[in-house]
């Protein structure tokens, strides 16, 4: 059926719905160029370990000063701050397991949002292959290099608090 036979006031109600219903792009917070994280091998280790981490990035109001950030997440503080444009960042969940071997891992650092992640080491760190859920809906899969001193952040879905941020980062 061709668009000129269906009458406009259901093309407007479909446009509407569909409108509705599609993912909103939000643009970037940070106002100067994006530099690539530049991927930072390591020297081989035996048994590494994977950090992951569900955070809740939410700014403060009435100029109030932010809680301390956990000491496992402090580090990455300013790079958060600076890419995501947040000033509390509050951990909700964490995991930590041993990627030794090409298998399959779950990461689960809270009861709502897991990882699948099937690691294979390359160049001093990990080609991961990861699923990341949230109760049992898929929210991504992709694709990425993570090493020592080289996090990976994804921000994930909004939270009435604030926004939630997934850490990934390489232990020796």
């Amino acid at each position: 059926m061709s668009l000129s036979r269906i009458p406009f006031f259901l093309l407007t109600i479909a446009f509407a719905f569909t409108g509705a219903s599609g993912a909103v792009a939000q643009p970037p917070v940070h106002t100067e160029p994006m530099k690539p994280f530049a991927f930072t091998p390591g020297a081989p280790a035996t048994e590494d370990k994977v950090w992951s981490a569900v955070v809740l990035a939410s700014n403060l109001k009435n100029d109030a000063h932010p809680a301390a950030a956990a000491p496992e997440l402090a580090p990455f503080v300013p790079k958060l701050s600076k890419f995501f444009g947040y000033d509390q960042f509050e951990v909700l969940g964490s995991a930590t397991k041993s990627m030794g071997g090409q298998t399959e891992h779950w990461l689960v650092p809270t009861q709502n949002f897991w990882v699948c992640a099937k690691a294979v080491r390359e160049a001093g760190g990990y080609r991961l292959h990861m699923e990341l859920f949230h109760d049992k809906r898929r929210l991504l899969e992709t694709e990425a290099m993570l090493g020592p001193r080289s996090p990976l952040f994804i921000r994930g879905p909004v939270h009435p608090r604030g926004q939630i941020i997934v850490v990934f980062e390489v232990k020796p």
